[in-house]
């Protein structure tokens, strides 16, 4: 392309934003156009669509004839501008473009256009002379739908992806019509973790009737494992950072099957000291929060542990902790969690 903005605006251009409904993908090529002075006048667009079912090399082929289209016409200065559209002014254009753009879209109003579509967009970067795509989704929060975007690697705090999406002019048509229905895969999962909220509070029965009402941590990283498959084990709930990871940390509801004697400050020392081997911190005393009657923080190069114990009327003890292995990798972690696990474990309740 030959940009014609000032030289400080030529880090990178928007060639493309692309939705997605009801079986199709509509592109919107964007062409900046340049006043004499070098700043933005406005936008020129064209438009296309494809099946959202079609093959990924279809629609990656689609993709670069539309970039190559991008880079022939460059950004357009006024009178290229004129002679491309017959029009005097981007403000009249402007007006006729919003009629287009509607038209094309089968819409009937902006909101519709803002609130019913899939989205993501690929920029240019002019310098490096590559493509990269950030990600666009609505939400829902109640009655309200909210959109929000982010980097194609989602959101810190909120989700991540292991590979951001990116790609030069030698990208196989393929391999780019990949990247697009991933974008648009990726902006989804985004869309329904800024939705759902955190899992819901929970009864669970212990024994013989005997129930705790649990409330979850108020983090969207969480999902709720239940009893993860373990006899032990009540309740897990996992922290999970970014897709396809493993859990990086749990809040665990358990019965406490490395303290086989009565509860006491000694034996819960003796025993964690046996399960998890040496420990750089160790605290255990008596205390009264919530339902519990005992607590213990350990910590070593593979464990970093806060737990409560109570002792339950079938003479077991239950444990509620805070797990997280090889604390060192997870520094932010080890001082995120433990505030958000005093709160999980004082609002446990037996009845």
């Amino acid at each position: 392309m030959i940009p014609k903005l000032q030289e400080y605006m030529n880090q990178k251009r928007i060639p493309l934003f692309l939705r997605k409904r009801n079986g199709k993908i509509y592109f919107q090529m964007q062409i900046n156009v340049a006043r004499e002075d070098g700043l933005c006048a406005g936008i020129y667009c064209e438009y296309d669509k494809i099946c959202s079912d079609a093959f990924p090399e279809k629609i990656g082929s689609l993709t670069k004839r539309i970039i190559s289209r991008f880079h022939e016409i460059g950004d357009l200065s006024l009178s290229e501008f004129q002679d491309l559209t017959g029009m005097d002014n981007v403000d009249s254009y402007d007006a006729q473009k919003e009629e287009e753009r509607m038209k094309f879209m089968e819409v009937k109003s902006e909101k519709e256009l803002n609130e019913s579509f899939d989205e993501c967009i690929i920029h240019y970067d002019v310098e490096k002379n590559q493509y990269y795509f950030s990600l666009s989704w609505i939400y829902q929060k109640g009655k309200i739908k909210m959109r929000d975007s982010s980097s194609s690697t989602g959101e810190k705090g909120i989700f991540t992806f292991d590979e951001p999406l990116e790609f030069d002019d030698d990208v196989d048509p393929e391999r780019l019509g990949e990247m697009i229905l991933e974008a648009f895969n990726r902006g989804k999962k985004m869309a329904e973790i800024m939705s759902r909220g955190t899992c819901p509070p929970k009864e669970i029965d212990l024994f013989e009737g005997t129930i705790v009402e649990v409330n979850p941590p108020k983090d969207k990283h969480f999902a709720d494992y239940g009893d993860a498959g373990v006899g032990e084990i009540y309740q897990d709930y996992a922290y999970i950072a970014r897709e396809g990871a493993e859990s990086s940390a749990d809040f665990l509801l358990t019965v406490a099957p490395e303290i086989y004697e009565d509860l006491s400050c000694d034996n819960i020392r003796s025993a964690w000291l046996e399960a998890f081997g040496e420990a750089d911190e160790l605290d255990v005393k008596e205390t009264e929060y919530g339902i519990y009657q005992y607590r213990a923080e350990f910590k070593n190069k593979k464990m970093f542990r806060i737990a409560y114990f109570r002792e339950l009327n079938d003479g077991t003890a239950l444990e509620c902790c805070l797990e997280i292995t090889s604390p060192s990798k997870k520094k932010k972690l080890t001082e995120k969690l433990p505030e958000m696990f005093e709160q999980f474990a004082l609002n446990c309740k037996i009845r």
